[in-house]
């Protein structure tokens, strides 16, 4: 990236447009990393390039800011700044339907993406109808895509399969979510045996997701199966990159309790729980605004574990409960 930056300041119209892709990337990467305001940072940076080259020539610019755009609503989510994620995600679907009309081979894959992550900022704020449907719009369009070619878009039917799943279960439209969810892990789990690398992460998720769907209707012994089977690919993925999959880990272990005491194993929820929230607590101090709710939650769960074992609260989980508190803004 340096290289291009020294190149851009001696010929922008001729660099620029490298040093642009290249603080993108940069962007993707160090999120991968979780290293979220070095990304933010980057991908805003990204953004401002390719605003400007868009101005100057919209026909070859244009699909390069719709993606930066996208990045940057990511990005900005992932640091709990919901209201500029949703404007970010927005512009890049506006973006993306005009290229799509025009060229619908090119872009209907970029279209869907986008409508994808604007059903999660959506739903982030609140807006689940609105969500909803714009997820339900990505999921007709990548089906229509994994019936032309499987190999190329049956994993991100699978990811917005999941996310429907999300948006119907938020609405209460419980059989239809885990059908849509259900479908979500089939995908994955094929695809997972074929490159494990890839989507080991995407079939955790979606298992978590689908223990969630089943405890709803009931069926708690498929729904702590499920989340075990969750909790034992996101340890190996945090094991091996702890920036990255920490978080996941921990929110899955917090709903891993939640299936424990929905049986009765009150001791064994209390311990999943408790390594929830001693995972999330570091990342919280980090970063507050994107991981108070997660946090909260946790708070609250090993509470009612607490209450329900008779069991005094530990002084120094007071304490953390305290600082969180002072964090998080609450009186």
């Amino acid at each position: 990236m340096e290289f291009y930056r020294a190149l851009a300041q001696r010929n922008p119209d001729a660099f620029q447009p490298a040093l642009a892709m290249s603080l993108n990337n940069l962007g993707t990467r160090l999120s991968e990393l979780g290293r979220r305001e070095e990304a933010l940072a980057a991908t805003q940076e990204a953004v401002v390039l390719r605003r400007a080259l868009a101005q100057r020539n919209p026909d070859a610019f244009q699909p390069d800011l719709a993606g930066c755009l996208n990045n940057l609503g990511t990005r900005l989510s992932e640091l709990g700044r919901r209201e500029e994620a949703l404007a970010a995600t927005q512009e890049a679907v506006e973006f993306y339907r005009a290229l799509a009309q025009r060229n619908p081979d090119a872009f209907q894959p970029d279209l869907a993406m986008s409508l994808n992550n604007l059903g999660t900022r959506l739903s982030e704020l609140g807006r689940r109808e609105e969500a909803l449907a714009a997820t339900q719009e990505a999921v007709v369009l990548r089906r229509a895509l994994a019936q032309r070619n499987p190999d190329a878009f049956q994993p991100d039917l699978a990811m917005s399969l999941n996310n429907l799943g999300v948006r119907l279960s938020e609405l209460g439209r419980r059989e239809e979510a885990l059908a849509a969810t259900q479908e979500a892990v089939e995908l994955y789990r094929a695809l997972a045996q074929r490159n494990p690398d890839a989507f080991q992460p995407d079939l955790a998720g979606c298992l978590n997701n689908l223990g969630a769907m089943l405890s709803g209707l009931g069926r708690r012994e498929e729904a702590l199966a499920a989340t075990q089977e969750a909790v034992v690919l996101r340890r190996a993925l945090a094991q091996r990159n702890p920036d990255a999959f920490q978080p996941d880990l921990a929110r899955c272990l917090n709903n891993l309790g939640t299936r424990l005491s929905e049986l009765g194993r009150r001791e064994e929820a209390l311990a999943a729980t408790q390594e929830a929230f001693d995972l999330i607590w570091p990342l919280f101090k980090r970063f507050p605004p994107a991981l108070r709710n997660n946090t909260a939650i946790m708070i609250r769960n090993l509470q009612q574990n607490h209450e329900a074992l008779q069991r005094p609260l530990h002084p120094e989980l007071e304490g953390r409960i305290e600082e969180f508190r002072r964090l998080a803004g609450i009186n």
